[in-house]
């Protein structure tokens, strides 16, 4: 144990030096050459295992930079964090509160506060191993509502439909799998301008399914696309799914924290009007991967749907099952990730939260406006969230396809000097550059930055 602090405090100390590069690993071929990741019968000493723990180090990304700007998620939580090393050194599971009893009780609040969010009065939920995870329960509840014996005597000949935005996650097409539906019969509903779906295309999509006699059980909606960070309109589906009687989920796992924010929530604000709901706190409440919940309006829907065996040996029927949280869950084994996120919660509260939501929602619209005021940047989106999709367009270049070829080759450039991290995306036919803004680290002189280097690479690129 001694010797694992002291290489844990190395590695905090002396490791992962402020001045390093956001990213520095080469492709896979060469870093596969560089390294000794082999096993063998015999084990290795204590110094072998520091030198891999530097390498990985090394090599990783450095997602608490301000200049990290490629995924969904960044910065460093530190109350957070905390309780993520103090989650594996007591290596407790949570299918019993006799196996995890802190965490379960820290969850049950959790899920509270959550469902008091996004305005489920009397809900309940379940913490997951992520948003995937999330939407695959809230497509599979969606399947029991609909067709309640499809747990224990399958499909029965019948063909479920479901619906979801062209610009809905790819966890969709998965669930579909996965639950038997089939990807053919997830239909992506075609969105507006602004990534939005648009009602009129869902209720014309539904109208074409019941016309083949198939089966509308799952309407999926977003709260912070992937590409555009757009919220769909929950309102006026939400008044198609009930016409139909079907289950309307809502995917918040990007964009579900615009609810802490009394400034910015209105683009949520009917979110109680869903029968679940997604949200990751791994991504913009920057808790350490991974950590997420599926929030549901009836209680007892998860249990009813997800629970089966167990009985025997694990689910005791005494004083605590009410506290049992193992049979609202599809796994067995499951991490206590509630202690990070309950720690964090409390550190800085629903306020700390809301705080961060309006600085980055401030510091996009800075963003935006500086793009805007560059002859050789242009916007592809509307950036209603913190997702900012540009790219770097000179005026004779008008061909698609070499605007997408040099943009991406920015993105590469930039990323292999060492500078800020992007990453490229396709919306609508057009390619740009995807800046997200995750990190309330990030500031004016960052963006501006990073705008000049896009710039700066452009003109490099063209002028060989």
């Amino acid at each position: 144990m001694n010797d694992n602090l002291e290489i844990l405090t190395r590695a905090i100390q002396q490791w992962i030096p402020e001045d390093r590069p956001v990213s520095q690993a080469p492709s896979a071929a060469e870093l596969e050459q560089t390294l000794d990741l082999t096993l063998s019968d015999e084990g290795c000493d204590q110094a072998t295992l520091e030198s891999a723990v530097r390498d990985y180090l090394h090599y990783n990304p450095d997602v608490s930079q301000a200049g990290f700007f490629k995924l969904l998620y960044s910065g460093q939580n530190k109350p957070a964090l905390l309780g993520d090393w103090i989650t594996s050194l007591s290596n407790a599971t949570m299918h019993t509160y006799q196996v995890g009893p802190v965490a379960t009780l820290m969850e049950l609040e959790l899920i509270r506060q959550w469902n008091k969010l996004v305005g489920f009065d009397e809900g309940e939920g379940v913490m997951v191993a992520g948003g995937s995870q999330a939407n695959l329960i809230g497509m599979m509840l969606a399947r029991h509502k609909a067709c309640p014996d499809y747990k224990t005597k399958g499909a029965g000949g019948r063909t479920l439909v479901a619906y979801v935005s062209d610009q809905a996650h790819y966890s969709a097409e998965k669930a579909a799998n996965v639950l038997g539906i089939g990807t053919d019969n997830l239909i992506a509903v075609q969105s507006d301008d602004s990534g939005r779906m648009k009602p009129e295309a869902l209720e014309q999509a539904i109208q074409s399914s019941l016309a083949q006699g198939h089966i509308p059980f799952y309407i999926g909606l977003t709260a912070g696309t992937t590409v555009v960070g757009a919220y769909d309109p929950v309102a006026a589906c939400s008044k198609i799914a009930k016409a139909h009687n079907i289950w309307l989920h809502i995917d918040g796992a990007w964009g579900g924290p615009i609810l802490f924010s009394a400034q910015h929530r209105h683009l949520l604000a009917d979110s109680h009007l869903a029968d679940s709901f997604a949200w990751d706190a791994h991504k913009l409440m920057n808790v350490p991967l991974t950590a997420a919940v599926i929030l549901v309006k009836q209680p007892g829907a998860l249990k009813d749907c997800c629970s089966g065996g167990g009985g025997d040996y694990l689910f005791h029927a005494d004083e605590n099952a009410a506290y049992n949280l193992g049979e609202r869950s599809i796994q067995c084994g499951r991490r206590a990730d509630s202690l990070k996120v309950w720690l964090s919660w409390k550190a800085v509260g629903n306020k700390g939260f809301a705080d961060k939501i309006d600085y980055l929602q401030s510091i996009k619209t800075d963003c935006v406006g500086m793009i805007e005021q560059r002859d050789r940047l242009e916007m592809l989106a509307p950036a209603t969230y913190l997702n900012v999709l540009f790219r770097y367009r000179p005026e004779h270049i008008t061909d698609e396809q070499e605007l997408r070829r040099l943009n991406i080759e920015i993105c590469k450039t930039m990323r292999s000097s060492g500078g800020a991290y992007v990453d490229y995306a396709q919306y609508k036919g057009r390619t740009g550059i995807r800046l997200i803004l995750a990190n309330s680290d990030v500031c004016h002189e960052d963006l501006v930055e990073l705008l000049d280097k896009c710039e700066r690479i452009g003109k490099q690129l063209l002028d060989r």
